[in-house]
């Protein structure tokens, strides 16, 4: 292929040497001498394993998911790590901003690290001898959607306007200097490399528990369906969808408890009760990724630390029980409800079971959360939220020592609003689908259906679908590029963020003002040292370096 990078942070991983291309393996012994068994290639592919979790902030380069839903409108990130998800979520953000844990340059190395693996085993791996070929292919098909992932991951982070160079071999010292290739090229490499691997006939449908983690064609199918859908290539995006759908290996989770906690099932979807294999609902998880959710942001009333604070924007999308948004309730509504979210117990059940509120005492037994008073959690103490609000969604009060939860990368309720994003993106907004598959989420949470006479028009069904996005998804990584895909960042991400009403003064809680400019700050920076290294890489847009 032309297309060509430096990828800098490569050749150092490669340890400088020039017979990196034999030595880069994951014992140090040559080419010759390593790809000999299936069990080495196994090895070479668990090497390239390297999926971002959920909680843990220590698994470089990744900050987890959850705190990366500090770069959008949902929560800020207030962690005393991580400080570039603070800086993107505000937008200033540079290209030679400090490589504190998890820094942008940090994440660029890493994902081209993975690729660079994947290609190496995908180069090396028919050396080897297999007793089963299908074994073989079983393989290759998995480390093939691996690397579609790791250049998703680039794509939608630096790449999503002007590209990513696209690696699909093991770069030699000659080919350092890679320019990038168009969206459309790099889309067209990832949805083709997914087809390659949905094409291997080893290659099962689903894995059931004892691979549960790795990539199968479901999750090929997914991806397919999550990077067509952030291109607009609906068409695409649909029929994916609708292969996941259709296969019936996949259903929306439900305890099937019998009692009247009409949250009872959303929230168990998020705690170890669902990592049975009677969860039909996960697609693509890591493995106890939700390890720290506890410690992580939990307060330190319960002797934790809260890293993320969710805001009152966010806590005002969630709809009464009638099914009415706050703002159709009127002026008065909103500011009651604005005050005490609990008021009259009167909201989403989805909004209890994400969110710990002022005087929320359902979290844990003997335990109430008073961010007012004079307690170590009052707003602005050391390790407390500074909006007045903690995230529950992963918290599971049976496993609060071990935190042994799986985290979702994907499931399946994500698919079903894939799907319907498309039908109505495609002027299908009365398709029977469009409405039938947001009740089924609805439906699990707790919450009344909506009806067609309602909801009538395309304006009114995808303000609908957009808000039920943002609610069932919340925390999950889907978020910002929701703001990207629908161009809403001018009017989410701009102007100051506010955490709970302080009944005191009876104001807001200012935590931040952001500044989102229109035409930068969809993507990130690339990393100046990637910039200053390769004469034929260009800067993103707005930022400050070669463009």
């Amino acid at each position: 292929m032309k297309n060509t990078l430096l990828l800098s942070t490569l050749i150092v991983l490669l340890s400088g040497c020039s017979d990196f291309l034999t030595r880069d393996n994951p014992f140090g012994a040559t080419d010759d001498t390593f790809w000999k068994t299936s069990g080495e290639v196994e090895s070479a592919l668990n090497l390239c394993y390297s999926l971002p979790s959920g909680s843990l902030h220590y698994t470089s380069p990744y900050a987890s998911i959850i705190h990366y839903e500090g770069f959008t409108d949902n929560t800020y990130h207030g962690a005393d790590f991580g400080g570039f998800i603070t800086t993107i979520g505000n937008s200033t953000i540079t290209s030679d901003s400090p490589n504190s844990f998890g820094g942008i340059t940090e994440v660029w190395n890493a994902y081209y690290k993975n690729i660079r693996n994947c290609c190496r085993m995908l180069e090396n791996m028919d050396k080897a001898y297999f007793i089963d070929p299908n074994e073989k292919e079983r393989m290759r098909g998995e480390c093939i959607i691996l690397r579609a992932y790791y250049h998703w991951e680039l794509f939608k982070y630096f790449g999503y306007k002007e590209g990513i160079p696209v690696v699909d071999h093991a770069l030699s010292p000659n080919e350092n200097f890679m320019e990038r290739s168009t969206p459309e090229a790099v889309t067209d490499f990832m949805l083709a490399e997914l087809d390659r691997a949905l094409a291997i006939e080893a290659l099962p449908f689903k894995y059931e528990d004892a691979k549960k983690d790795r990539m199968d064609k479901a999750v090929a199918l997914s991806l397919k369906s999550i990077i067509a859908l952030n291109t607009k290539r609906y068409d695409v995006s649909r029929q994916a969808a609708t292969e996941i759908i259709n296969s019936g290996r996949y259903e929306l989770f439900y305890t099937h408890a019998e009692d009247d906690d009409p949250a009872r099932n959303f929230r168990d979807l998020f705690r170890t009760v669902s990592m049975d294999g009677a969860n039909k609902e996960r697609i693509l998880i890591k493995p106890a990724g939700c390890k720290e959710a506890y410690f992580r942001f939990s307060g330190p009333g319960l002797g934790q630390q809260c890293t993320s604070w969710p805001t009152l924007d966010f806590v005002n999308a969630f709809e009464t029980k009638q099914g009415k948004t706050l703002e159709e309730l009127g002026a008065d509504s909103l500011d009651i409800y604005m005050k005490d979210p609990l008021y009259n117990d009167n909201r989403d059940p989805r909004l209890y079971a994400t969110i710990v509120m002022p005087y929320d005492n359902t979290t844990f037994e003997q335990y109430t959360y008073d961010p007012w008073g004079e307690g170590p959690e009052a707003v602005g103490r050391p390790n407390a939220s500074r909006s007045g609000f903690m995230l529950k969604k992963f918290y599971d009060p049976q496993d609060r020592t071990s935190q042994r939860n799986d985290y979702m990368i994907i499931r399946y309720a994500e698919i079903l609003l894939n799907y319907v994003e498309c039908l109505i993106e495609t002027g299908q907004y009365n398709h029977a689908d469009v409405l039938n598959y947001i009740n089924d989420i609805r439906k699990r949470a707790g919450q009344l259906p909506v009806t067609a006479a309602e909801y009538n028009s395309e304006e009114k069904v995808r303000k609908l679908y957009r808000r039920e996005r943002r609610i069932e998804l919340a925390f999950e990584g889907t978020r910002y590029m929701d703001i990207r895909r629908w161009d809403i960042g001018e009017a989410t991400m701009n102007g100051p963020i506010y955490g709970a009403v302080n009944p005191v003064t009876g104001k807001k809680v200012q935590i931040e003002i952001r500044q989102f400019r229109k035409n930068k700050n969809e993507v990130w920076p690339i990393p100046e040292s990637e910039i200053l290294a390769n004469p034929n890489l260009r800067q993103n847009q707005g930022y400050v370096g070669k463009d």
